[in-house]
């Protein structure tokens, strides 16, 4: 396989740049956790696949962990590289590669990551199966991935509604699974993972700068529709008046994504 699929609809640029750093914002320190839970250690080898701009392999290696990003987006990937450069991390690199074929040496990593990458792909579990190879025999797969259609507003906002259903549709139409995240651990379970640990949170937001990531975000998707002709430009617009009007309101609660959490173990061989 060539790439991920073409079923990536969010944006690259210094939009989407943006885009990430609020995705950093909002759940990096719930990601820290979790690792930490998992046994990300200083000793560790770590790789996360999809690491945009690098924010969670900087992180590792700030702990002293080898780490590395992977990611297709060489834009992402300069930026990331040069981030780690200005803050002298030399543990921390970046790699342009296909998360099904990541070129890791197989039984070479301890911890490996991924946050909403599953629920972008046509073939979740063979991109598990793929980090399956390249772990440690009781090396542990940490991921974080999305139920987008949790979604909502209260008071209900037609226009929030309306770009969530669109956008869940139109994933279904491409073999992608945008609530995904309710089935990750079903998915590690296919692909010969033990299940160790499995949570999920779900961001709420009345007031403050993050309040509007969802709509910044479906907007970003829709804007892929746009591209691809599966929704009018127009329409499009018309939606995000009308979430941006949610948001403005300091009495409509925004709920983004439930975020599923799982730490599986490869299976070590038995004695």
């Amino acid at each position: 396989m060539q790439t991920i699929g073409d079923k990536y609809l969010l944006g690259t640029g210094r939009s989407d740049h943006d885009r990430l750093r609020v995705i950093s914002e909002i759940h990096d320190g719930r990601t820290r956790e979790l690792l930490l839970r998992a046994g990300l250690a200083s000793a560790h080898r770590f790789v996360e696949f999809g690491c945009g701009l690098g924010y969670v392999t900087r992180w590792a290696a700030s702990l002293g962990a080898d780490a590395t990003g992977i990611d297709l987006n060489e834009d992402n990937l300069a930026v990331a590289a040069q981030l780690a450069q200005e803050v002298g991390l030399k543990n921390a690199r970046f790699v342009s590669a296909n998360i099904y074929e990541p070129g890791l040496e197989p039984e070479s990593v301890d911890v490996a990551y991924s946050r909403w990458l599953m629920v972008h792909l046509n073939n979740p579990v063979e991109a598990m199966r793929a980090i399956h190879a390249a772990l440690k025999p009781g090396g542990v797969m940490v991921c974080e991935e999305a139920d987008v259609s949790a979604v909502y507003t209260e008071p209900s906002s037609a226009a929030y509604t309306e770009l969530r259903d669109i956008c869940m549709e139109g994933a279904r139409s491409r073999g992608v699974d945008y609530s995904g995240g309710r089935r990750v651990h079903l998915w590690a379970k296919e692909a010969g993972f033990e299940l160790a640990h499995a949570d999920a949170y779900h961001p709420h937001y009345l007031t403050g700068k993050h309040k509007g990531f969802w709509n910044w975000t479906l907007h970003a998707v829709g804007l892929g529709m746009v591209r691809e002709g599966s929704l009018s430009g127009a329409r499009l617009e018309e939606l995000v008046a009308g979430m941006a009007e949610a948001d403005a309101s300091p009495t409509t609660l925004v709920a983004h994504c439930r975020m599923h959490q799982l730490i599986a173990t490869k299976p070590a061989p038995k004695a």
